[in-house]
């Protein structure tokens, strides 16, 4: 695997890094992230004129087809950025689990508009008390009727569900183990949604589903092919989210870098003390082991799901690991100003503690690579 950057990836990387540095600073994310979607339509517009939206999907619905590396230089910057836009859930997951599921209908309708910027898309699968199983179907179940189906149920913990226009919602059909997967506008008679607002300032809710009626095209997996998309999908938001905090460790271990070099104590930089030398020196290795993992989990993407699965479990579980680390040290060696809300670095920390949950925490991949044969 070569670990060096393309002339494309430079450019790319670049690209993306100008972006954030230029339109996206500190204080236009704290504004976003008071708004009432939680982030901006307008950047969302840019990321889709930029063909970031396109990268990973195939050139028949107007994508660029492109490597998981492209993704993930984008998504190391908007970790360093702390972008707010639903990126990973709407490009990344939502995005992967249309185009593998071999329904030339909803992949040639929605996923155009995806790229174009016009169409958010989330998946509404987690339940009460499932934690972070994948392919959730115990409380929400989908009825055929003569025109089509019934849906009702609840799922929780939709990320961004209230700008999304359309929600992917899996539920049980006939007497499948499995779910099946729809296709459901959101603002669907009997689509109720109960948001809030979590540690990082994005959005989620609750979604109840009270005898929706679908027609029979809402259908986009059967049951008999969902698993294996909604598993391989969740493998590759997991991935994504190890490089968005890959970006966090950087932007926090530049934040402190220079605060150590021009906070005086003692007559001297706090930076000249050999401890805070050594902390930034561990903070250092860590992010280096990130990068490094982060190439194995995508050197294993296309393997087969045991070892696919062993490969992502251990980025997810070592990249937690370590960006809690480094955002924790970051947040000490600031000192009081590291926990006040108008200074970066808090911030860093409240998005780490949501990366680390998302997709599945420490534990529960910690017991997967284990469980994983």
């Amino acid at each position: 695997m070569d670990f060096n950057l393309s002339e494309e990836q430079t450019m790319l990387r670049d690209g993306v890094e100008r972006y954030i540095k230029d339109a996206y600073g500190f204080e236009e994310r704290r504004h976003q992230a008071v708004s009432a979607e939680g982030f901006s339509r307008a950047h969302w517009q840019q990321f889709a004129d930029l063909g970031w939206l396109a990268l990973n999907l195939p050139e028949d619905v107007g994508g660029l087809d492109c490597s998981f590396a492209e993704t993930a230089i984008v998504l190391e910057s908007f970790g360093r950025g702390m972008v707010l836009e639903p990126y990973i859930t709407s490009a990344v997951l939502c995005a992967r689990i249309i185009d593998q599921s071999g329904n030339d209908h909803h992949r040639h309708d929605l996923l155009p508009a995806l790229i174009e910027g016009r169409l958010l898309l989330s998946l509404a699968d987690s339940e009460n008390g499932s934690r972070f199983a994948v392919g959730c179907c115990a409380e929400t179940f989908a009825v055929k009727t003569a025109q089509g189906y019934t849906l009702s149920g609840l799922k929780t913990l939709v990320m961004a569900a209230a700008s999304a226009d359309k929600l992917l919602v899996t539920a049980s059909l006939d007497d499948f183990s499995d779910p099946a997967v729809f296709v459901i506008d959101r603002n669907a008679p009997g689509v109720t949604l109960d948001h809030y607002t979590l540690i990082d300032g994005t959005r989620a809710a609750d979604v109840w589903f009270d005898a929706v009626q679908l027609p029979a095209s809402a259908l986009l997996l059967e049951p008999s092919a969902s698993q294996k998309v909604l598993e391989e999908a969740h493998d590759r938001g997991a991935l994504a989210v190890v490089a968005q905090i890959l970006g966090v460790m950087h932007g926090v271990m530049d934040l402190t870098a220079e605060y150590i070099k021009t906070r005086v104590q003692f007559g001297q930089p706090i930076g000249k003390f050999q401890a805070l030398q050594h902390r930034m020196s561990e903070m250092f290795v860590e992010a280096t082991h990130t990068r490094s993992i982060l190439f194995r989990g995508m050197a294993y993407l296309e393997k087969s799901p045991p070892e696919r699965r062993k490969a992502i479990s251990a980025a997810k579980a070592a990249a937690s690991k370590s960006g809690r680390f480094v955002c924790a040290q970051g947040v000490q060696l600031h000192g009081g100003i590291g926990l006040t809300e108008e200074y970066q670095v808090g911030h860093y920390f409240r998005l780490m503690t949501l990366l680390e949950k998302q997709f599945g925490d420490i534990d529960y991949h910690l017991a997967r690579f284990a469980a994983t044969r």
